[in-house]
């Protein structure tokens, strides 16, 4: 989702925003886990910053911030490290952008979430949109998609036997799925996500099912 949110930011034209306007395009700031490899992508916007999502340093002006941490349990290895990635380097980020003057923020969750929940995972991701909720952003999206469809070779991620098994039933069965539950393309969820923070009005949005599909 973080390559299509990218994406989509490097590619979106300034004159569309803002009609009329003869400002720049504005820079596109990512921040990836200091050791990790970084984005790929090559463009004179974009600048990047390895850091330490524990001790993040303080961040340059933005306007928005899209935010599409996560891991699993069985790749972080424990429940701890498991929350400190999808609550606590997600809840930082928020933060030092909200310190940063971001008005607009957009987070990837998943369909689930509930801070009441007997399920750690959802527990978790429903904590973390929780505490995002009372940061004070004038607009922030969540999307809520369930299962993701993407390339994760391409990212050098670990393969999940079991989730390419899924995979492989959900391309099949995901016409007769209610709309919710369907597995979604990661570059669609990406592109909904940036899509709903420039043109959402103040609030709390919450976006799943048709909402994370291709805009008709």
């Amino acid at each position: 989702v973080g390559r299509a949110v990218l994406a989509a930011l490097l590619t979106a034209d300034r004159t569309d925003q803002h009609p009329g306007s003869a400002a720049a395009a504005p820079a596109v700031h990512v921040l990836y886990g200091a050791g990790r490899r970084g984005p790929a992508a090559s463009n004179p916007r974009l600048q990047l910053h390895a850091v330490d999502f524990a001790a993040l340093p303080a961040l340059p002006p933005v306007d928005d911030v899209y935010i599409a941490l996560g891991t699993t349990i069985a790749a972080a290895g424990s429940q701890q490290v498991f929350r400190a990635v999808d609550h606590g380097a997600v809840l930082a980020t928020a933060q030092a952008a909200r310190a940063a003057g971001a008005t607009r923020c957009g987070v990837v969750s998943a369909m689930g979430a509930d801070p009441a929940s007997r399920i750690f995972y959802n527990r978790v991701k429903g904590e973390v949109e929780r505490d995002l909720r009372n940061l004070g952003f004038e607009v922030l999206v969540i999307a809520r998609p369930a299962l993701l469809m993407g390339d994760r070779q391409a990212l050098q991620q670990a393969h999940r036997p079991a989730e390419s098994l899924s995979m492989g039933l959900f391309r099949w069965l995901n016409p007769l799925v209610p709309h919710n539950y369907r597995a979604r393309p990661a570059s669609d969820v990406g592109q909904a996500l940036v899509r709903a923070v420039q043109t959402a009005p103040p609030g709390v949005h919450v976006l799943c099912g048709r909402a994370l599909g291709p805009q008709r």
